[in-house]
Protein backbone atom coordinates (compact mmCIF):
# COMPACT_ATOMS: atom_id res chain seq x y z
CA UNK A 1 0.00 0.00 0.00
CA UNK A 2 0.99 3.62 -0.51
CA UNK A 3 -0.15 4.92 2.87
CA UNK A 4 2.45 6.77 4.93
CA UNK A 5 0.38 7.65 8.00
CA UNK A 6 -3.09 6.67 9.17
CA UNK A 7 -4.28 8.59 12.23
CA UNK A 8 -7.46 7.60 14.06
CA UNK A 9 -9.11 9.32 17.05
CA UNK A 10 -5.97 11.29 17.99
CA UNK A 11 -6.43 13.53 21.04
CA UNK A 12 -3.85 15.78 22.70
CA UNK A 13 -4.76 17.77 25.81
CA UNK A 14 -3.07 20.71 27.46
CA UNK A 15 -4.56 20.92 30.92
CA UNK A 16 -8.33 20.76 30.50
CA UNK A 17 -8.20 21.93 26.88
CA UNK A 18 -8.11 19.57 23.88
CA UNK A 19 -5.60 21.15 21.49
CA UNK A 20 -5.65 18.36 18.88
CA UNK A 21 -8.77 16.36 18.05
CA UNK A 22 -8.44 14.37 14.82
CA UNK A 23 -10.94 11.62 14.04
CA UNK A 24 -9.29 10.48 10.82
CA UNK A 25 -6.32 11.58 8.72
CA UNK A 26 -4.64 9.55 5.97
CA UNK A 27 -1.39 10.69 4.35
CA UNK A 28 -0.04 9.14 1.15
CA UNK A 29 3.64 8.29 0.69
CA UNK A 30 5.76 10.45 -1.61
CA UNK A 31 3.35 13.40 -1.64
CA UNK A 32 3.65 16.99 -0.44
CA UNK A 33 1.10 18.10 2.15
CA UNK A 34 0.66 21.64 3.37
CA UNK A 35 -0.87 22.29 6.76
CA UNK A 36 -2.68 25.61 6.92
CA UNK A 37 -4.70 27.31 9.61
CA UNK A 38 -4.59 30.24 12.04
CA UNK A 39 -2.20 30.54 15.00
CA UNK A 40 -3.24 28.14 17.74
CA UNK A 41 -5.01 25.79 15.31
CA UNK A 42 -2.75 22.87 16.33
CA UNK A 43 -0.33 22.79 13.38
CA UNK A 44 2.88 22.48 15.47
CA UNK A 45 1.24 19.93 17.77
CA UNK A 46 0.27 17.75 14.81
CA UNK A 47 3.81 17.98 13.38
CA UNK A 48 5.24 16.87 16.74
CA UNK A 49 2.85 13.89 16.79
CA UNK A 50 3.87 12.94 13.22
CA UNK A 51 7.54 13.26 14.21
CA UNK A 52 6.94 10.91 17.19
CA UNK A 53 8.19 13.61 19.54
CA UNK A 54 4.82 13.97 21.24
CA UNK A 55 2.78 11.02 22.44
CA UNK A 56 -0.97 11.60 21.95
CA UNK A 57 -3.21 11.14 25.00
CA UNK A 58 -5.32 8.72 22.99
CA UNK A 59 -5.76 7.30 19.50
CA UNK A 60 -3.80 5.13 17.07
CA UNK A 61 -1.17 5.82 14.43
CA UNK A 62 -0.13 3.48 11.63
CA UNK A 63 3.15 4.44 9.90
CA UNK A 64 4.26 2.65 6.73
CA UNK A 65 1.57 -0.01 7.40
CA UNK A 66 2.94 -0.79 10.87
CA UNK A 67 0.84 0.11 13.95
CA UNK A 68 2.93 2.44 16.12
CA UNK A 69 3.61 1.26 19.65
CA UNK A 70 3.61 4.34 21.86
CA UNK A 71 6.54 3.18 24.00
CA UNK A 72 9.61 5.41 24.25
CA UNK A 73 11.82 2.77 22.58
CA UNK A 74 9.47 2.25 19.62
CA UNK A 75 9.04 5.98 19.04
CA UNK A 76 12.81 6.55 19.28
CA UNK A 77 13.33 3.95 16.54
CA UNK A 78 10.75 5.63 14.31
CA UNK A 79 12.48 8.99 14.73
CA UNK A 80 15.35 7.62 12.63
CA UNK A 81 13.00 7.81 9.59
CA UNK A 82 11.54 11.27 10.29
CA UNK A 83 13.11 14.71 10.63
CA UNK A 84 11.25 17.76 11.93
CA UNK A 85 12.72 21.19 11.12
CA UNK A 86 11.36 23.59 13.73
CA UNK A 87 10.14 27.12 13.05
CA UNK A 88 13.10 28.38 15.11
CA UNK A 89 15.87 25.78 14.59
CA UNK A 90 18.57 25.59 17.25
CA UNK A 91 22.15 25.21 16.04
CA UNK A 92 25.01 24.16 18.31
CA UNK A 93 27.89 26.51 19.10
CA UNK A 94 30.84 26.01 16.76
CA UNK A 95 31.29 25.62 13.00
CA UNK A 96 28.38 24.88 10.67
CA UNK A 97 29.85 21.55 9.50
CA UNK A 98 29.81 20.20 13.09
CA UNK A 99 26.06 20.85 13.29
CA UNK A 100 25.52 18.65 10.24
CA UNK A 101 28.04 16.05 11.41
CA UNK A 102 26.27 15.50 14.74
CA UNK A 103 23.20 13.68 13.36
CA UNK A 104 25.38 11.51 11.13
CA UNK A 105 27.70 10.61 14.01
CA UNK A 106 24.90 9.38 16.28
CA UNK A 107 23.68 7.23 13.38
CA UNK A 108 27.19 5.68 13.31
CA UNK A 109 27.92 6.72 9.72
CA UNK A 110 31.66 6.34 8.86
CA UNK A 111 33.78 9.50 8.83
CA UNK A 112 34.52 9.48 5.08
CA UNK A 113 30.81 9.16 4.21
CA UNK A 114 29.98 11.91 6.74
CA UNK A 115 32.43 14.33 5.11
CA UNK A 116 31.01 13.53 1.67
CA UNK A 117 27.42 14.16 2.79
CA UNK A 118 28.29 17.43 4.58
CA UNK A 119 29.87 18.76 1.39
CA UNK A 120 26.92 17.60 -0.75
CA UNK A 121 24.17 19.11 1.43
CA UNK A 122 25.95 22.44 1.90
CA UNK A 123 26.27 22.62 -1.88
CA UNK A 124 22.57 21.77 -2.23
CA UNK A 125 21.44 24.60 0.07
CA UNK A 126 23.90 27.06 -1.51
CA UNK A 127 26.06 27.45 1.60
CA UNK A 128 29.29 25.62 0.79
CA UNK A 129 31.41 28.60 1.83
CA UNK A 130 29.79 28.61 5.28
CA UNK A 131 31.20 25.20 6.36
CA UNK A 132 33.62 26.73 8.88
CA UNK A 133 31.46 29.71 9.86
CA UNK A 134 30.25 30.11 13.44
CA UNK A 135 26.70 28.73 13.43
CA UNK A 136 25.56 31.35 15.95
CA UNK A 137 26.50 34.21 13.64
CA UNK A 138 24.15 33.21 10.81
CA UNK A 139 21.05 35.19 9.82
CA UNK A 140 17.58 33.69 10.32
CA UNK A 141 17.34 32.58 6.70
CA UNK A 142 20.85 31.08 6.73
CA UNK A 143 20.04 29.22 9.96
CA UNK A 144 16.96 27.67 8.34
CA UNK A 145 18.97 26.60 5.31
CA UNK A 146 21.59 24.94 7.54
CA UNK A 147 18.78 23.22 9.49
CA UNK A 148 17.48 21.86 6.16
CA UNK A 149 21.02 20.77 5.19
CA UNK A 150 21.26 18.96 8.55
CA UNK A 151 17.95 17.23 7.78
CA UNK A 152 18.96 16.26 4.22
CA UNK A 153 22.25 14.78 5.41
CA UNK A 154 20.51 11.95 7.31
CA UNK A 155 18.37 11.12 4.21
CA UNK A 156 14.99 10.97 5.97
CA UNK A 157 12.03 9.21 4.36
CA UNK A 158 9.76 11.86 5.88
CA UNK A 159 10.56 15.57 6.23
CA UNK A 160 8.33 17.76 8.41
CA UNK A 161 8.79 21.54 8.43
CA UNK A 162 7.12 24.04 10.75
CA UNK A 163 6.73 27.42 8.97
CA UNK A 164 9.91 26.91 6.90
CA UNK A 165 9.96 30.45 5.48
CA UNK A 166 8.58 32.47 8.41
CA UNK A 167 10.65 35.58 9.31
CA UNK A 168 12.95 35.09 6.33
CA UNK A 169 13.82 37.53 3.53
CA UNK A 170 12.57 36.97 -0.03
CA UNK A 171 15.87 35.53 -1.34
CA UNK A 172 16.10 32.94 1.43
CA UNK A 173 12.38 32.15 1.09
CA UNK A 174 12.82 31.26 -2.57
CA UNK A 175 15.93 29.16 -1.82
CA UNK A 176 14.10 27.25 0.92
CA UNK A 177 11.13 26.50 -1.36
CA UNK A 178 13.54 25.22 -4.04
CA UNK A 179 15.20 22.94 -1.46
CA UNK A 180 11.80 21.54 -0.42
CA UNK A 181 10.85 20.93 -4.06
CA UNK A 182 14.17 19.14 -4.61
CA UNK A 183 13.57 16.92 -1.54
CA UNK A 184 10.25 15.71 -2.88
CA UNK A 185 10.84 15.58 -6.64
CA UNK A 186 14.44 14.31 -6.71
CA UNK A 187 14.94 12.52 -3.39
CA UNK A 188 11.30 11.31 -3.30
CA UNK A 189 11.01 12.40 0.32
CA UNK A 190 7.48 12.60 1.72
CA UNK A 191 7.03 16.23 2.74
CA UNK A 192 4.67 17.83 5.24
CA UNK A 193 4.93 21.54 6.00
CA UNK A 194 2.96 24.06 8.04
CA UNK A 195 2.57 27.50 6.51
CA UNK A 196 0.62 30.74 6.75
CA UNK A 197 1.23 31.43 3.07
CA UNK A 198 -1.49 30.02 0.81
CA UNK A 199 0.70 30.81 -2.21
CA UNK A 200 3.30 28.34 -0.91
CA UNK A 201 0.64 25.71 -0.29
CA UNK A 202 -0.59 26.19 -3.85
CA UNK A 203 2.92 26.07 -5.32
CA UNK A 204 4.31 23.04 -3.49
CA UNK A 205 1.50 20.89 -2.12
CA UNK A 206 -0.37 18.00 -3.72
CA UNK A 207 -2.87 18.30 -0.87
CA UNK A 208 -3.70 20.96 1.72
CA UNK A 209 -5.00 20.13 5.18
CA UNK A 210 -6.86 22.93 6.96
CA UNK A 211 -6.73 22.89 10.77
CA UNK A 212 -9.26 24.85 12.85
CA UNK A 213 -9.22 24.65 16.65
CA UNK A 214 -7.27 21.40 16.60
CA UNK A 215 -9.57 19.62 14.15
CA UNK A 216 -9.21 18.94 10.43
CA UNK A 217 -11.63 21.30 8.74
CA UNK A 218 -13.46 19.73 5.83
CA UNK A 219 -15.89 22.61 5.58
CA UNK A 220 -18.83 20.20 5.94
CA UNK A 221 -20.01 18.87 2.59
CA UNK A 222 -19.05 21.91 0.54
CA UNK A 223 -17.51 21.52 -2.88
CA UNK A 224 -17.83 17.73 -3.02
CA UNK A 225 -18.45 16.59 -6.60
CA UNK A 226 -18.66 13.35 -8.54
CA UNK A 227 -15.95 13.22 -11.21
CA UNK A 228 -15.28 10.74 -14.00
CA UNK A 229 -12.03 9.88 -15.74
CA UNK A 230 -12.29 9.86 -19.54
CA UNK A 231 -9.82 10.62 -22.34
CA UNK A 232 -7.03 10.96 -19.74
CA UNK A 233 -8.86 13.77 -17.93
CA UNK A 234 -10.87 14.15 -14.73
CA UNK A 235 -14.07 16.11 -15.24
CA UNK A 236 -17.35 16.87 -13.55
CA UNK A 237 -20.61 15.73 -15.13
CA UNK A 238 -21.13 19.26 -16.54
CA UNK A 239 -17.78 18.91 -18.37
CA UNK A 240 -15.82 21.18 -16.03
CA UNK A 241 -12.23 19.95 -16.13
CA UNK A 242 -10.01 19.52 -13.07
CA UNK A 243 -6.42 20.87 -13.31
CA UNK A 244 -4.11 18.84 -15.59
CA UNK A 245 -1.76 18.03 -12.65
CA UNK A 246 -4.62 16.13 -10.97
CA UNK A 247 -4.68 13.63 -13.84
CA UNK A 248 -1.49 12.00 -12.53
CA UNK A 249 -3.15 11.32 -9.14
CA UNK A 250 -5.23 8.44 -10.43
CA UNK A 251 -7.35 6.55 -7.86
CA UNK A 252 -8.22 2.93 -8.70
CA UNK A 253 -11.72 3.72 -9.97
CA UNK A 254 -12.73 5.90 -12.94
CA UNK A 255 -15.70 7.48 -11.16
CA UNK A 256 -15.15 8.93 -7.70
CA UNK A 257 -15.72 11.92 -5.45
CA UNK A 258 -13.48 14.95 -5.16
CA UNK A 259 -13.54 17.83 -2.69
CA UNK A 260 -12.22 21.23 -3.73
CA UNK A 261 -10.86 23.32 -0.86
CA UNK A 262 -12.84 26.61 -0.85
CA UNK A 263 -9.76 28.50 0.38
CA UNK A 264 -7.62 27.30 -2.53
CA UNK A 265 -9.81 28.70 -5.32
CA UNK A 266 -8.71 31.99 -6.84
CA UNK A 267 -11.44 34.36 -7.97
CA UNK A 268 -10.97 36.82 -10.85
CA UNK A 269 -12.96 39.09 -13.12
CA UNK A 270 -10.59 38.30 -16.00
CA UNK A 271 -10.21 35.08 -17.94
CA UNK A 272 -6.66 36.05 -18.93
CA UNK A 273 -4.99 34.52 -15.87
CA UNK A 274 -2.88 32.01 -17.77
CA UNK A 275 -4.41 29.21 -15.73
CA UNK A 276 -4.94 25.79 -17.28
CA UNK A 277 -8.15 25.36 -15.32
CA UNK A 278 -10.70 28.20 -15.29
CA UNK A 279 -14.40 27.83 -14.56
CA UNK A 280 -16.83 30.62 -15.47
CA UNK A 281 -19.83 31.29 -13.26
CA UNK A 282 -22.19 33.79 -11.71
CA UNK A 283 -22.12 34.85 -8.05
CA UNK A 284 -25.45 33.79 -6.52
CA UNK A 285 -24.81 34.39 -2.82
CA UNK A 286 -22.41 36.26 -0.53
CA UNK A 287 -22.18 35.72 3.25
CA UNK A 288 -19.80 37.12 5.88
CA UNK A 289 -18.11 34.54 8.16
CA UNK A 290 -15.79 35.89 10.86
CA UNK A 291 -12.67 37.12 9.03
CA UNK A 292 -13.77 35.65 5.68
CA UNK A 293 -16.46 36.04 3.05
CA UNK A 294 -18.16 33.01 1.53
CA UNK A 295 -19.18 33.42 -2.11
CA UNK A 296 -21.32 30.84 -3.88
CA UNK A 297 -20.77 30.77 -7.65
CA UNK A 298 -23.00 28.89 -10.10
CA UNK A 299 -20.74 27.29 -12.74
CA UNK A 300 -23.30 24.66 -13.74
CA UNK A 301 -22.62 23.30 -10.26
CA UNK A 302 -22.56 25.51 -7.18
CA UNK A 303 -19.06 26.17 -5.89
CA UNK A 304 -18.23 27.81 -2.56
CA UNK A 305 -15.20 30.09 -2.25
CA UNK A 306 -13.80 31.47 1.01
CA UNK A 307 -12.03 34.80 0.62
CA UNK A 308 -9.97 36.64 3.17
CA UNK A 309 -11.99 39.63 4.39
CA UNK A 310 -9.35 42.13 3.16
CA UNK A 311 -9.38 40.68 -0.38
CA UNK A 312 -13.19 40.63 -0.46
CA UNK A 313 -13.39 44.27 0.73
CA UNK A 314 -10.81 45.38 -1.86
CA UNK A 315 -12.50 43.59 -4.78
CA UNK A 316 -16.13 44.36 -3.77
CA UNK A 317 -17.72 41.43 -5.57
CA UNK A 318 -21.51 41.61 -6.06
CA UNK A 319 -24.31 39.07 -6.37
CA UNK A 320 -25.15 38.61 -10.07
CA UNK A 321 -21.60 39.35 -11.25
CA UNK A 322 -19.90 36.94 -13.70
CA UNK A 323 -16.47 35.75 -12.52
CA UNK A 324 -13.75 33.20 -13.29
CA UNK A 325 -12.62 30.55 -10.82
CA UNK A 326 -9.05 29.23 -10.95
CA UNK A 327 -9.17 25.66 -9.66
CA UNK A 328 -5.80 24.63 -8.28
CA UNK A 329 -4.37 21.14 -8.09
CA UNK A 330 -3.36 21.59 -4.42
CA UNK A 331 -6.99 22.14 -3.47
CA UNK A 332 -8.39 18.98 -5.08
CA UNK A 333 -8.75 16.01 -2.71
CA UNK A 334 -10.01 12.61 -3.80
CA UNK A 335 -12.36 11.13 -1.19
Amino acid sequence: TNMLYSLRDIRVHRGQRCILDIDKLDITKGRVYSLVGPNGAGKSTLLNVLAFLLKPDSGTIVCNDVPVQMTTTARHRLRQQVVLVDQYPILFTGPVWKNIDFGLKIRKIPKEERQKRIKEVLERVGMREFADADAHRLSGGETKRIALARALAVKPGILLCDEPTANVDAENQERILEILEYCNKTLETSLFFATHYLSQAQRLADFSIVLQNGTVSTGGNENIFTVCYAADKWMLACELLLPPEVNTRHPAQTVCRVQIDPRLITLSRSENTGSACLWKGQIVRIERENMEARLTVDCGVRVDILLDKAIYTKESYLVGEWVFLEIRSAGCHFL
